[in-house]
């Protein structure tokens, strides 16, 4: 009998897809020939393409531990999705991937059935991939795009359940609560492929009509194929994915009503007369690439007041970039703080440009080199002249998180996710406090308005320092958790940050982080083969925009007794917002993305949240009128 039962595998053996792929990482029939039958899922046959199709046994057998997908390893493009197909082929397992080939025979049983997607929630706390390798899944959820950044090379999405956010942007460093982030941000992402092997591959499959797809964007419904390959897991999209949300923006937004417009900008090391040097534009060509972006991105934003971060000492970077924003506008438009500095190797300062029909310079430009690095903290008063009242504009680039091999003693990385020379951005908080208090006493004002990137998340040393003197994050206190400028390994969070103390906090009407950059591929930088004429990833860094009540009040405390309603608060198709009228009112979910904005005009405003691929859960309703908030949640069913 044994002879016999030899005999009859090799002669091919009819089993499920269940039997074959077998409960273990490996199936039991290895290098034997099978028929088997089932529904073809999708297919990647062509030039470049994983080289086969997926079927999946219509019924299953109830046994969780055994996957009923497989894969079928053929170029021989003679079967449909929706098939319902009997195979013979040999069983192989190929980089982990259990698949049949040498395909022998292929017959067509019946054409256009049903998928057999399964329903699933992903949870990498309890996932088994090899339950479901070769299987089509429906997650039955809302992912987040947290990583494009193999989008062009490999035509690959990370995707995650939640956005994930730096956990020293929303936690103490070295805490329970850090520990905590840090862990929930490790666990395992699931990886879109597109199915195709060919490297830079175009056009890229999960673009969008502009060529680019932003993290923070969602898709909900996902159908796709679990594969295999090189022992790591990707799944493909069955069909082409349906992705939605945040949108590439045109102009800063939430300013409120605002007289003054406040800018701080890291241009990503503008060297325009030094470049070569390994930092910035390599040569002539990029540079020009360079200053197109840029230059999009600054008008785009509108700014009566620019600080601009990483740009060459001296003047050329200021006075270029003057020149080109007065000829895309009007002539004297633009000017620039011509500091006296002079060019020194490659090294990088801050600088301000200003508008000169809305603002003047008040006395002198104050530098504060106390530690170094040189001429990167610096302060500027400036009168509105619209009715003569004034500010002091501290803008700043702290020591950065880099060459960490060099960091000795307390400045070496603490492993308490502050990373290096976290003793030298202490100690430029410190300094700049003393040095602020000496320019209120030299301008003569006591508002004073903190901008730039300090290198440090807002739970960090050096934002803490600042706060504990007596200045407020402004970002946290306009949104909260939600706010960031800067993405780092799919995490996000910010590094450009703003405080203001409280006779200037008082005169803010709004916040605004101008997401063209951190949220697109790096394939469109000035130096890459993908460079788009635009704004869009003009630097790594997000311009952050403030809007000033310049001499009015803007009563943050109160900023919650706007005494918008909302009925019903658990909603299924739509809702109401009462005492509306002239309100702008945002859904925005719990990871800080707004879903929508709309401007109410009555003051019983109907929203439909129909069209908006909300999952059910719970999102936070926002009603802005004009200085005032009202904060309210919904549940979505």
């Amino acid at each position: 009998m044994l002879l016999l039962l030899s005999l009859s595998i090799s002669a091919a053996t009819s089993l499920t897809i269940p039997q074959i792929q077998g409960s273990g990482t490996t199936s039991t029939y290895i290098s034997q020939s099978v028929t088997t039958t089932g529904i073809v899922t999708a297919k990647f046959i062509g030039t470049g393409r994983v080289g086969g199709y997926f079927m999946q046994d219509a019924i299953g057998d109830g046994n969780a531990a055994t996957s009923d997908g497989i894969f079928v390893a053929t170029t021989t493009d003679n079967v449909a999705v929706g098939d319902k197909v009997q195979v013979t082929g040999t069983v192989s397992e190929v980089g982990g991937r259990t698949q049949i080939g040498t395909i022998t025979a292929t017959t067509v049983i019946s054409s256009g059935n049903l998928l057999p997607a399964v329903s699933v929630q992903y949870n990498p706390d309890s996932w088994n991939w090899e339950q479901y390798e070769g299987m089509l899944l429906q997650f039955n959820q809302t992912l987040y795009v947290t990583s494009n950044y193999y989008l062009q090379q490999y035509g690959q999405l990370s995707l995650n359940p939640i956005r994930k956010y730096s956990p020293t942007n929303q936690c103490l460093p070295g805490s329970a609560e850090y520990t905590a982030m840090v862990a929930l941000n490790a666990k395992s992402q699931l990886t879109l492929d597109d199915g195709i092997s060919t490297t830079n591959y175009t056009p890229i499959q999960f673009a969008d009509a502009t060529g680019t797809r932003r993290t923070g964007e969602r898709i909900t419904g996902l159908q796709a194929v679990v594969d295999c390959v090189s022992s790591s897991f990707y799944i493909y999209p069955a069909s082409t994915p349906a992705f939605y949300g945040n949108p590439r923006p045109t102009a800063p937004v939430d300013l409120g009503n605002y007289n003054l417009k406040v800018c701080a900008a890291n241009l990503e090391y503008y060297l325009p007369t030094n470049y070569g040097q390994g930092y910035g534009a390599a040569d002539a060509t990029e540079l020009g690439k360079q200053q197109t972006k840029i230059v999009a991105g600054l008008l785009a934003i509108d700014a009566d007041i620019y600080g601009l971060i990483e740009i060459e000492e001296g003047q050329a970077a200021l006075s270029t970039l003057v020149n080109a924003m007065n000829s895309a506008t009007a002539a004297g438009r633009y000017a620039y703080i011509n500091d006296g500095g002079t060019i020194y190797g490659t090294y990088t300062k801050v600088g301000y440009i200003y508008r000169t029909d809305k603002v003047s310079t008040y006395l002198t430009l104050k530098d504060n080199n106390t530690p170094s690095p040189m001429y990167r903290k610096k302060a500027q008063a400036f009168t509105l002249k619209s009715n003569s009242q004034r500010f002091i504009f501290s803008l700043n680039h702290y020591k950065a998180k880099s060459g960490c091999s060099s960091a000795t003693g307390t400045d070496a990385d603490q492993g308490d996710g502050q990373s290096c020379y976290n003793t030298t951005r202490v100690a430029e908080s410190t300094s700049n406090i003393t040095f602020l208090n000496t320019c209120k006493t030299f301008y003569g004002d006591n508002d004073v308005l903190i901008m730039g990137d300090l290198n440090a998340y807002a739970k960090e040393d050096p934002i803490q320092t600042l706060v504990a003197a007596g200045y407020t994050d402004m970002h946290r206190a306009f949104h909260g958790d939600s706010a960031y400028s800067y993405m780092y390994n799919g995490e996000a969070g910010y590094l450009d940050n703003v405080l203001a103390n409280s006779t200037m906090k008082s005169q803010i009407t709004g916040v605004s982080v101008f997401h063209v950059n951190s949220d697109e591929p790096t394939m469109f930088e000035y130096s890459s083969s993908a460079y788009q004429l635009n704004m869009y990833r003009y630097s790594d860094h997000d311009p952050v925009v403030v809007g000033l009540a310049l001499g009015g009040t803007n009563a943050i405390e109160n900023v919650f007794e706007h005494d918008a309603d909302l009925k019903p608060t658990i909603v299924d198709d739509h809702f109401t917002v009462l005492h509306a009228a002239g309100s702008v009112i945002q859904i925005i979910s719990l990871s800080g993305q707004i879903l929508s904005q709309q401007k109410s005009t009555t003051d019983e405003f109907e929203i439909n949240v129909y069209g908006l691929h909300m999952a059910s859960g719970v999102y936070m309703v926002r009603v802005i009128n004009g200085n005032s908030i009202s904060r309210s949640m919904i549940l979505k069913k």
